[in-house]
């Protein structure tokens, strides 16, 4: 029997990264990314449709939205928290959700909700991995850049090169209560540093990542491996060992290869891009402007 794991879906809006926003909501007629249109359903539906699918999902918890903004025909809990709150905050407000409710359920597993093209199936082998690594405090999906330069050739995620594979953080993780705890201000922290990258710079390899870069340095003990980085001699397994010096936490990065499960929703183009794409492979009629 499958272990079960509450799912916290982030679903909030980012004051300093509205240009999406701006583009598909001008009005503000829907606050928050997820509950734009998209193929006649709202964003977050397509994401929420392939959890429920899963053996592994014990509940579903929204941070960001109400139940006014957004109702369901299956079971999710809206856990009270602001949009606009940072990522370590909702994290916190999810954590201390769950438990008031008499759970002591020990790993949370962390969804977006702006990723219409993930799959159950692509869900259901993150958690296989979770599942086979029971013993790390952080679990991240990564997604190799082959497998989305295959459908997405001009995407525009910034991308972590190494010895090994190129890659970049996919939508899924998995943090413990020890994770959340220790560490809600290094992940504001690198979000914060994440939106310094400039967008003209996202196709390029170790420049984009300079604001990150700078926040690992501060840790003498990463030093050999940031410069391994910058020389392009560092494997994907001695970025799993900088993240474990900084955040004092044991940390493994998962290999996905379905590169449509990584794609966010971030820039303008992006919708369009993402939604030509579901409409296709759902065999759903494509429709012009934000539908």
């Amino acid at each position: 029997m499958a272990s079960k794991y509450p799912v916290l879906v982030l679903c909030g809006s980012d004051k300093k990264k509205r240009e999406l926003l701006n583009f598909i909501d001008p009005d503000g007629r829907y606050g928050v990314k997820g509950l734009v249109p998209f193929l006649g359903k709202r964003m977050m539906d397509w994401q929420l449709e392939e959890l429920i699918k899963s053996p592994y999902v014990e509940e579903i918890y929204l941070l960001g939205v109400t139940e006014e903004q957004a109702k369901f025909d299956y079971h999710v809990n809206y856990v009270p928290i602001s949009a606009t709150s940072n990522y370590g905050e909702k994290l916190l407000a999810g954590l201390s959700y769950v438990r008031a409710q008499g759970k002591n359920t020990e790993k949370f597993i962390v969804s977006s909700s702006d990723t219409p093209c993930i799959t159950v199936e692509a869900i259901n082998e993150f958690f296989e991995a979770v599942e086979k690594n029971e013993d790390y405090d952080y679990i991240q999906v990564v997604v190799s850049e082959e497998s989305v330069k295959e459908i997405f050739p001009e995407h525009e995620r910034v991308v972590g090169k190494f010895t090994d594979i190129d890659v970049f953080p996919g939508e899924l993780y998995m943090v413990n209560e020890k994770a959340i705890k220790s560490c809600s201000k290094l992940i504001d922290e690198f979000g914060r540093r994440r939106r310094l990258i400039k967008r003209r710079e996202r196709s390029k390899s170790t420049s984009a990542l300079t604001p990150i870069l700078r926040m690992i340095f501060r840790r003498p003990r990463t030093w050999p491996l940031v410069i391994k980085f910058i020389r392009g001699k560092l494997e994907l397994k001695g970025a799993e060992k900088i993240i474990s010096i900084i955040s004092k936490l044991s940390v493994k990065a998962v290999i996905s290869h379905d590169g449509a499960s990584g794609m966010d929703i971030d820039l303008p183009e992006d919708y369009d891009k993402v939604k030509r794409f579901v409409s296709k492979t759902k065999n759903i009629p494509y429709t012009e402007g934000i539908s």
